[in-house]
C-alpha cells in the first residue's frame, strides 16, 4: 500500500535583486530548489533523501510537509491529494506525519565508502 506519492514535485525561488535592478528589469530569475522530483514511499517502508550539500533535500522534506507550498507538482498522502489543504486540516494532518533530519557526522563512519554501508 502507497503511503506518500510526490509527483513532479518543484519549488522555484524568486532571486531577491537589488532596487534598481527590479525598477529597470521586469525579469524574474528563479532558483529551482526543486525541480521535478517523484518517488513513492509504501508502507512500513524506510526512505531515506541522500544528496549532497543544498541539492534541495531539506526543502523537498518541508514541501511534503506542507511548511512551504509548492510551484507545481502533486503530493499525495495516503491517498488524498494534499497538495492544496490549509489552515485546520492541514494541521490535523501533520499529526500522522514525521521527517527526521540526522546529523551525518553521529551516524555514519566516515572512513566508510557509501556502498558498504548497510552491509
Amino acid at each position: 500500500m502507497i503511503q506518500v506519492q510526490v509527483k513532479d514535485l518543484k519549488k522555484y525561488f524568486p532571486v531577491q535583486k537589488g532596487l534598481l535592478e527590479r525598477i529597470l528589469s521586469r525579469k524574474v530569475d528563479y532558483v529551482k530548489a526543486v525541480d521535478g522530483v517523484s518517488f513513492e514511499i509504501r508502507k512500513r517502508e524506510i526512505f531515506s533523501l541522500v544528496g549532497e550539500s543544498g541539492c534541495g533535500k531539506t526543502t523537498t522534506g518541508r514541501l511534503i510537509l506542507r511548511l512551504i507550498d509548492p510551484t507545481d507538482g502533486r503530493l499525495i498522502f495516503k491517498g488524498r491529494d494534499i497538495t492544496f489543504l490549509k489552515g485546520e486540516e492541514l494541521r490535523r494532518l501533520r499529526k500522522n506525519m514525521q521527517i527526521i533530519f540526522q546529523d551525518p557526522y553521529a551516524s555514519l563512519n566516515p572512513r566508510m565508502r557509501w556502498n558498504n554501508i548497510g552491509k
